[in-house]
């Protein structure tokens, strides 16, 4: 080692630190809930060559594409351009951003003796980066043209002063100026204030010592990966998905959206392939390679070393493939704004392909898509327009030894929350009238999967819109897994002042008028083995908690209940042993 253990080990947890700072920034001083409650963003330090160093817990999909950030930075403004007190700002798709327009990258240089030693970063969503539509997220996008308004890397704050060209080019582009520009004032703040830890270290310990830890911390993470590669056995695994479309319901379902991922695993490095996936697509599921890149990363940690915290070290044995062209690595000017939909399933198919080799540390298919939608209107209490962004927790899949989760949002979308009911009511025109667990809605098995979940707003006193773009609805439900049976899939239902219903997968802008309900219904896990081995007792127990009903209970699982709602173990066993005779034939 490089540097003594014990300098290392506070190093480490100061550059831990930092990246919380950054965190508690924005928390604290947002504008919006999508920041603040629903906590939509990442954040970490990173060194002077773009290699992440620490993160604090956020979206898995932001972080390890936060290089990409700094290194376009640098290709776009020039290292030698910048100075202390520059704060940077970026959100195109194709140049910083990396994912799509309403995703604002925010960087802040750390200098130590005029040159930069490392960098504060943070990327979050933003409620309207203006766009065809209000929100940012679109299905019925076709180049990125439309999708709102786009920044390469640029100047935000000039040697400590605001760059009020900038300014006023994102206000004269968003719908809701004084919560986007209250929501970047929040990130700058953020960064600076990382930044300034970041160099607070290489003072305190030498410029020489902290850059031998930051050194150490990223070989570390490196032999750590390797080892946990070491304990999957070698071989070439592969798993596919169909996704619904590429675009609005109303688009017909003719050419199917094709996600492929082979994984070799070989010694001590693995290769994670998208070759055989779609060529990219004329709507806006389209992925930056960036985040195609992040998400197969997070697929990797999970597998390898999910417990220990990231840095850019632990990915260096993983090489990633996306062929150019594709939808996971898509030519300019292709739409990207629903490109979390695709990302979503991608660590899903990860587990799946390696689920033969490792069947102990996977778990089937979780409900796969983001959920996300987004509300619009003005508000009849004060005449202002709002802007509000939100996604939904479903169902985790069944595991080797316990049931899957309930109510969790989607892998992708990792630490983030949804807006309490009261601060909905509060902020928002809107009234909640139900959120609860779907019954029945995790997949049978011997571990079953985990509930979705049903969020019904009705909209009070105004006409409203609402953007919706829900997957894993009709080609690729949550899987199970060795015997387990898929979970229900996601869906949005708007219940119409005239008694009707609407279900929707994928809709933009659709009106919603003064007492309308929409429903937003998640899906639940994938079930692990099969059902007819969960021990009767659970099932009882899940029939009581509401999470199976009686009659599922019997159909599923071969469990009868006596009128008194006990157990009927004679008439369970005649039942499981015919059902198990009829399964065979």
């Amino acid at each position: 080692m490089r540097v003594d253990p014990i300098t290392l080990e506070v190093i480490r947890n100061r550059l831990i630190a930092a990246s919380r700072d950054i965190r508690r920034t924005v928390e604290r001083a947002a504008y919006s809930p999508v920041l603040y409650e629903v906590v939509d963003f990442s954040c970490g330090v990173l060194d002077s060559e773009a290699n992440l160093l620490a993160e604090t817990p956020g979206l898995p999909i932001f972080l390890a594409n936060l290089s990409d950030a700094v290194k376009a930075t640098y290709e776009t403004i020039g290292r030698e351009q910048l100075q202390p007190g520059d704060i940077i700002l970026c959100n195109d798709p194709y140049n910083g951003g990396g994912t799509h327009c309403p995703d604002i990258v925010v960087l802040g240089p750390a200098f130590v003796a005029n040159e930069i030693r490392g960098w504060a970063a943070f990327r979050g969503h933003t409620v309207d980066m203006g766009g065809i539509y209000p929100g940012g997220w679109y299905s019925n996008t076709t180049e990125v043209f439309q999708e709102g308004f786009r920044l390469p890397p640029v100047k935000l704050v000039v040697a400590g002063k605001p760059n009020e060209d900038v300014f006023r080019l994102i206000r004269a582009n968003t719908r809701v100026p004084d919560a986007v520009l209250g929501d970047i004032r929040a990130m700058i703040a953020a960064v600076r204030t990382g930044s300034s830890r970041l160099a607070e270290i290489v003072n305190r310990y030498g410029i020489d010592q902290a850059l031998a830890a930051f050194h150490e911390i990223l070989d570390q993470g490196e032999r750590m990966s390797r080892a946990a590669i070491r304990r999957i056995p070698n071989g070439v695994y592969s798993a596919e998905a169909i996704l619904d479309g590429d675009g609005n319901d109303d688009a017909p379902l003719d050419e199917d959206v094709r996600l492929v991922v082979k994984v070799t695993v070989a010694e001590e490095e693995m290769i994670i392939d998208f070759t055989g996936t779609d060529r990219q697509c004329r709507g806006p599921m389209n992925v930056p390679l960036p985040s195609t890149i992040s998400s197969a990363r997070y697929g990797f940690k999970v597998v390898t070393t999910p417990d220990l915290p990231n840095n850019e070290g632990f990915f260096r044995p993983l090489t990633v493939i996306a062929p150019k062209g594709t939808l996971l690595n898509p030519v300019f000017p292709a739409a990207t704004a629903m490109w979390p939909t695709p990302t979503t399933t991608i660590p899903d198919l990860i587990l799946k392909a390696l689920s033969p080799a490792i069947p102990e540390r996977v778990r089937a298919g979780h409900f796969g898509d983001s959920m996300a939608d987004f509300i619009y209107g003005t508000d009849p209490r004060s005449g202002r327009y709002y802007v509000c962004a939100e996604p939904d927790g479903g169902g985790y899949g069944g595991m080797p030894n316990e049931d899957g989760a309930s109510a969790l949002f989607s892998m992708d979308l990792g630490d983030t929350y949804n807006v309490p009911a009261e601060v909905a009511e509060v902020r928002y025109p809107w009234r909640v009238e139900r959120l609860e667990l779907i019954q029945d809605s995790g997949g049978p098995g011997k571990f079953r999967g985990g509930l979705g979940v049903r969020r019904d707003y009705r909209i009070l006193n105004h006409k409203a819109g609402l953007t919706v773009t829900t997957d894993r609805v009709l080609r690729t439900p949550p899987w199970g897994l060795f015997g387990g049976k898929a979970g229900k899939s996601n869906i949005t239902v708007v219940f119409r002042g005239n008694g009707s219903q609407e279900r929707w997968r994928k809709v933009s802008n659709l009106p919603l008028e003064p007492g309308e309900v929409v429903s937003f219904q998640t899906g639940g896990g994938g079930g692990y083995g099969p059902p007819l081995e969960r021990e009767p007792s659970r099932v009882l127990q899940d029939v009581i908690n509401g999470y199976v009903s009686p009659a599922k209970a019997r159909e599923e699982y071969g469990v009868v209940l006596n009128g008194e709602g006990q157990l009927d173990l004679a008439a369970t066993e005649e039942l499981r042993k015919r059902m198990s005779s009829a399964g065979a034939a």
